[in-house]
C-alpha cells in the first residue's frame, strides 16, 4: 500500500483534516506529532471558529470537509464591544457571528475532538517524533506558525458571568488590534491581540485587564495566563517541492486583520487531501477557495490600521445600526475592485516576520530551512515573553 502512503507532519487542525478525509477515503494516512498528545501547544482557552467571511455557516462547512461536531462548538449571536469612547456597542447577527471551541489537551476540546475523529477513521499517529527531513512518499505539512505576526497575552480563569462575549478596540490597549472576552460555562478567556509593540506586552495587558474590569461586571477566580501567536504571509502556499503540500500556518494562511485562522486550515487540509484523491493541483484550489479572502483580509488590514482608534469607532457604530452585522462583514471580504487596489498597496507594506518561509530551495528536503533547534528556542523565547 506503498503508493496509498501519506504522512501528515503536525498533528493541528488542518494536520487532522487532511488525515481524516485521506483516512476515510482508503489511504495509510501516517501523522507525525513532534508532542505526546495533540493540543499541547495551548491552555484550554476559548477561540472561536469565525461565521462572517462567507454565506456557508460553519456547521455546514465542517459537515462538507467531513468533520463531525464531537467537541464543544457553542454559536455567539449578540455581543458587545467598547470602543476607544468605553460607549457600549450591541452587535447583532442574523445567525452566530462565530462557534466558540476550546483548544487544548481537555476533555471536550477542538483538539482532542479531531484526534478521536482521526483514530475512528484509522489515522496512525508517531508521537515525539519532531520531524525534520520530508520522507520519500507523498507528505503533508502541518507544523503551525513559525513566526509572530500577531500575538496573543492573556489569562483564563473561572466565574460566575453568564456565556457571553466582548470584544474592545483600542490602540491604547491593543496595538493595531484588539481584545476579546469570551465566557462559556463558568469559564472564561480574556486576552489582548497585538500586532506591533511586543515587547510591552506587559503594558498593554495590564491596561487591557483594567479596561475589561472597568466596562464588565465580572468575578474573575483563579486567573492563569497565557499566551499565543500567529503567522501570515503571501503567497500562502507556494513551494518549489512537489512533495509536500504546506497546510494551516505553516503555508500562511490566516487571517491578516482579526487572526481567525481555524476556518482557513481546516479548509487549506481538506483542499489538500483533495489534491491527492482527485489529482486536482493544489495551488490551483487554494488560490480558488482561499486566496481571495485573504487578499481581503489584508486590505482590511491597511484600512483598520491607517485610521486607527478613530475608524474603531466608526465602524463598532455602523455596524451597531445594523440588525444583522454579518452583512456588513460579509462585505468586508469580498475582493472588490476597491479592495483588489488596497490590497496591491496593502501586499507591499506588509511583510511576515518569517526570514525563512517553507523551505523554497531547488531540491532541498528540509520541513524548514532552518530545521530545528534555532527556531524552537526562538518560539520557546517568544511563548516565555507572552506568559511572564
Amino acid at each position: 500500500m506503498k503508493d496509498k502512503t501519506i504522512h501528515i507532519i503536525g498533528a493541528g487542525p488542518a494536520g487532522l483534516a487532511a488525515a481524516i478525509n485521506l483516512a476515510k477515503a482508503g489511504y495509510e494516512a501516517i501523522v507525525h506529532e513532534k508532542h505526546d498528545d495533540v493540543g499541547n501547544r495551548f491552555d484550554g482557552d476559548f477561540q472561536g471558529i469565525e461565521n462572517w467571511s462567507s454565506k456557508e455557516d460553519a456547521l455546514s462547512f465542517l459537515k462538507k470537509i467531513g468533520i463531525q461536531i464531537n467537541f464543544i462548538c457553542a454559536p455567539y449571536r449578540t455581543g458587545h464591544f467598547y470602543g476607544p469612547n468605553l460607549k457600549q456597542v450591541e452587535i447583532k447577527a442574523s445567525r452566530p457571528l462565530f462557534y466558540l471551541i476550546e483548544r487544548g489537551v481537555g476533555t471536550g476540546s477542538f483538539d482532542q475532538g479531531l484526534k478521536q475523529q482521526a483514530l475512528a477513521a484509522g489515522v496512525q499517529f508517531i508521537w515525539n517524533d519532531n520531524v525534520q527531513k520530508l520522507p520519500s512518499e507523498k507528505t503533508i505539512v502541518g507544523t503551525g506558525p513559525k513566526a509572530a505576526d500577531v500575538i496573543a497575552k492573556g489569562i483564563l480563569f473561572k466565574t460566575s458571568h453568564p456565556n457571553a462575549y466582548y470584544g474592545f478596540l483600542d490602540d491604547r490597549i491593543a496595538p493595531k488590534g484588539y481584545a476579546y472576552l469570551l465566557i462559556n460555562e463558568g469559564k472564561a478567556t480574556f486576552a489582548t491581540c497585538m500586532f506591533e509593540n511586543f515587547r510591552d506586552s506587559d503594558h498593554y495587558f495590564e491596561g487591557a485587564l483594567k479596561m475589561m474590569q472597568k466596562t464588565v461586571n465580572i468575578d474573575i477566580q483563579e486567573p492563569v495566563p497565557f499566551g499565543g501567536f500567529g503567522n501570515f504571509f503571501l503567497p500562502a502556499s507556494k513551494h518549489k517541492n512537489d512533495k509536500a503540500l504546506y497546510v494551516g500556518e505553516s503555508a500562511g494562511f490566516q487571517d491578516a486583520l482579526w487572526g481567525f485562522g481555524i476556518r482557513y486550515a481546516l479548509l487549506s487540509g481538506y483542499l489538500a487531501a483533495r489534491s491527492i484523491l482527485n489529482g486536482e493541483d493544489y495551488e490551483k484550489l487554494t488560490r480558488r477557495y482561499i486566496l481571495p479572502s485573504q487578499k481581503a483580509s489584508l486590505a482590511n488590514r491597511l484600512v483598520f490600521d491607517r485610521f486607527g482608534n478613530w475608524g474603531h469607532q466608526r465602524m463598532l457604530n455602523h455596524m451597531s445600526r445594523s440588525d444583522d452585522a454579518l452583512g456588513i462583514l460579509q462585505g468586508y471580504y469580498q475582493l472588490s475592485l476597491s479592495r483588489r487596489l488596497l490590497f496591491r498597496i496593502a501586499k507591499r507594506w506588509y511583510h511576515t516576520r518569517l526570514i525563512d518561509k517553507q523551505c523554497m530551495h531547488k531540491n532541498c528536503n528540509c520541513i524548514w530551512c532552518r530545521c530545528g533547534k534555532e527556531d524552537d528556542t526562538r518560539k520557546a523565547e517568544l511563548e516565555k515573553m507572552m506568559i511572564a
